[in-house]
């Protein structure tokens, strides 16, 4: 495997964690690093029960608004997520990063997938969905000025594959978590992990990015889209789900491989463009 900052397993690290210990005052549990192979980032657990989570970003495109995702979260109510405490953020002028460690409450349950699809059904309790329904009526009550997704994006990304002749203007906005897969989800007591994304976003967002990541097991899907079906039945929310199909039918265009579902949302998106026209 060739070594790579975008999963921090690959590359000598040392220089970094004692790093994050020496500002942050906690001794990191290193044998017991988790590591996303996805987006450069690591977990430790710390000497006082607490999750250090290490990210970095090139100097020069740093997305200030992720860069703060955890520490703005911490505004929201009513919505279980790890308690964020502390920050430190350097430069590492020989890779060409800044580092950032954020420090936050321990979340014992762990994550129900390690991506945001899942395959089969985690078999949830109901205290747990009615969990989550609460949650998110409470983030999308929310008031920010972040944007999780914007109206250019959703327009661009639906007409580039389904075309212009649908009116992908969103009305009806909402707070949402911007990232609702079950890697962001954890049980049987419910947590929502990862706050880099949050903002605005059009209304049902969270509710259609975890029906798209349920997909893979129908009765599951099908709950998801019950549990929410009043707001994925609005002309945002069937808007949401497009965009979702969108990006599996772009992806499967530009590379030629079908993904599993590949197949599977393009039939979705047949039906929700001919709902939408």
């Amino acid at each position: 495997m060739q070594a790579t900052l975008d999963d921090l397993s690959t590359v000598a690290l040392d220089d970094v964690l004692d790093d994050a210990e020496r500002r942050l005052g906690r001794q990191l549990k290193r044998e017991d690093g988790h590591f996303s192979k996805y987006n450069g980032t690591a977990g430790f657990r710390t000497d006082e029960a607490t999750w250090v989570r290490i990210a970095w970003r090139r100097t020069a495109v740093i997305d200030s608004q992720a860069w703060t995702g955890y520490e703005a979260a911490a505004a929201i109510e009513g919505v279980p997520r790890p308690e964020w405490s502390a920050a430190a953020v350097w430069t590492d002028h020989a890779r060409g990063v800044v580092w950032r460690a954020d420090e936050m409450t321990l979340v014992e349950d762990g994550a129900l997938s390690a991506t945001g699809d899942i395959t089969t059904d985690p078999g949830l309790p109901e205290q747990w969905w009615a969990d989550l329904q609460t949650a998110l009526t409470n983030l999308a009550a929310h008031s920010t000025d972040r944007v999780s997704m914007g109206q250019t994006h959703l327009t661009r990304r639906i007409h580039e594959v389904y075309g212009n002749e649908i009116d992908t203007t969103i009305t009806n906005w909402a707070c949402a978590h911007g990232d609702l897969g079950y890697a962001n989800l954890c049980g049987p007591d419910l947590s929502i992990i990862d706050w880099e994304s949050w903002g605005m976003g059009p209304a049902g967002w969270d509710a259609a990015c975890l029906w798209s990541a349920s997909l893979a097991v129908p009765t599951l899907a099908e709950r998801v889209q019950a549990m929410f079906s009043d707001i994925l039945s609005t002309r945002s929310g069937k808007l949401s789900r497009l965009l979702l199909c969108a990006n599996v039918e772009r992806a499967f265009r530009r590379t030629g491989k079908k993904a599993p579902l590949t197949d599977t949302m393009a039939e979705l998106a047949t039906s929700l463009v001919r709902e939408l026209q």
